[in-house]
């Protein structure tokens, strides 16, 4: 998951579009082609090559999977490349930039002083970029969004192979576009990818290639901690969305999921997440979260050697990501996993960390957005019965009860009566005049299906129709622009 990137009191680091070293400008090509013993390449704020570190030392590439990236090593003082050392330089690392953050110069005992450098990818400036200026995306595609995110970065769309649709808000003014980023791997379920040589962003399905590599004890495999666990083991899934939505409308009247493919004990989670406003969308995410919590989690933590380097072993080469093979006849571990984080050893590649498959993930980590202070997604043991009572009726429709006025609605001569209510307080209330056109209107987004159901109640008084008419015009536009014919729904006996 995305961390609070270097937020140091209120320090602020490069501003895009200040700096000219994120202008794209010429590709860069890397002196190095292969991780396995590359070394640091120091360049100036406008990419201009500065020198290579070659003896740098405990060169440690620490990344996740839609999260971390970011370089640490150590150079000895008395190398006279120390002076390039300077904060906001970049690294080039393969063809992969960083940005020096921290410089620290440290002295033990009788030890020769060392310089220790830390250093973030090229991406994580763009949580200081201007707000976005867009906040709100309705049915929107995962290209769509991140077009608009990256908007006057510097960084554009790269390869993005996800087309379903969500909606999502953020606030305002206020929310920092790499947050917003984040947002999309939790609500897509896709993984994010920073090219900080392109300074382009691609966000795909989560598919790892299957490097051919092979961990197996005696061989490169070092330490292996395999962990197993049932603690947030959940079978049946209640889901809630915006106003308390339940998913019954597109789960054929249900308000929950099942799974009971590992045991038939009943286990009950509530999950509520307010970004939701279309139950088919929330049912979609319940069932992939579903998927991961009904069945006993498993997780791999082990030290493992990258042998590509050496000779006739380039097909050992392995990168985060990629789908490995993990053995241990003792430990009975015969697995193929994703390698989902690592801390590399650039200069000692058989001195490797990996995390496979998954970081041991809560139910939090599973089924929570990126929020600073809080979490979209909030798992609840109990739903309050006063919430119960007034869950939303219209699933689609916002503000179907005229509750906020006339929000969410476009209103040409209705008024708001606040006494006469069915399912709460108030209605929308029109009063016919003669040659008067009076309408009130709203579009909603439901997801993908064969048939929809159309459901309302209605109150008439004195009611009558001369050549004019009265009832519901329904328009179905497609995502690809063609429409269905228009529905009618007379509410009255017409002329």
């Amino acid at each position: 998951m995305f961390n609070k990137y270097n937020q140091l009191g209120r320090v602020r680091y490069n501003q895009l579009g200040r700096l000219k070293y994120n202008s794209k400008g010429e590709s860069i090509k890397p002196l190095y082609n292969r991780l396995p013993g590359a070394r640091p390449i120091i360049l100036d704020q406008n990419r201009k090559r500065l020198a290579v570190l070659e003896n740098a030392e405990d060169i440690i590439l620490e990344q996740e999977i839609n999260g971390i990236d970011q370089l640490t090593f150590r150079l000895p003082w008395k190398d006279k490349k120390r002076v390039y050392l300077k904060n906001e330089n970049l690294v080039q690392l393969v063809n992969s930039f960083y940005i020096i953050r921290r410089v620290s110069v440290r002295r033990s005992g009788f030890s020769p002083a060392e310089i220790e450098v830390y250093a973030e990818a090229l991406w994580y400036d763009l949580q200081f970029a201007e707000p976005v200026s867009k906040a709100r995306w309705e049915s929107a595609t995962p290209a769509e969004i991140i077009s608009d995110l990256l908007d006057g970065t510097g960084w554009s769309v790269g390869n993005v192979t996800i087309t379903r649709q969500r909606t999502l808000e953020l606030e305002e003014g206020i929310t920092n576009r790499l947050k917003g980023l984040s947002e999309l791997p939790d609500l897509f379920g896709g993984e994010l990818h920073f090219n900080t040589d392109t300074m382009t962003v691609d966000f795909t399905e989560p598919i790892g290639r299957k490097s051919g590599a092979s961990i197996v004890y005696s061989k490169n495999l070092e330490e292996v901690e395999a962990i197993y666990d049932t603690e947030e083991l959940v079978t049946r899934l209640y889901l809630y969305g915006k106003n308390n939505m339940t998913i019954e409308d597109a789960n054929n009247g249900i308000p929950y999921l099942e799974d009971f493919s590992y045991t038939n004990k009943v286990r009950v989670k509530v999950i509520k997440d307010e970004r939701f406003t279309n139950p088919f969308h929330l049912k979609e995410k319940g069932e992939d979260a579903l998927k991961v919590l009904a069945r006993p989690r498993s997780s791999y933590i082990l030290k493992a050697a990258d042998l590509s380097a050496l000779s006739g072993l380039s097909h050992e080469e392995f990168f985060l990501g990629d789908e490995i093979m993990v053995y241990d006849k003792e430990l009975e571990i015969d697995v193929s996993v994703r390698i989902m984080r690592w801390k590399y050893n650039v200069v000692e590649p058989w001195n490797t960390e990996l995390q496979l498959e998954s970081k041991q993930p809560s139910l939090t980590d599973l089924l929570t957005g990126v929020q600073e202070g809080t979490s979209f997604l909030q798992s609840e043991d109990t739903v309050d019965r006063s919430e119960m009572l007034n869950l939303h009726v219209f699933n689609y429709l916002l503000n179907s009860r005229a509750d906020d006025g006339f929000n969410y609605w476009t209103n040409n001569g209705w008024e708001i009566d606040p006494v006469n209510g069915y399912s709460g307080n108030a209605s929308f209330k029109a009063t016919a005049q003669p040659g008067v056109t009076k309408s009130l209107k709203q579009t909603v987004y439901p997801s993908h299906r064969d048939s929809y159901s159309i459901s309302m109640r209605v109150s008439t008084e004195n009611l009558k129709v001369g050549t004019g008419r009265v009832g519901v015009y329904i328009r179905i536009k497609y995502a690809d622009g063609t429409e269905d014919e228009p529905v009618w729904i007379p509410l009255s006996e017409e002329a």
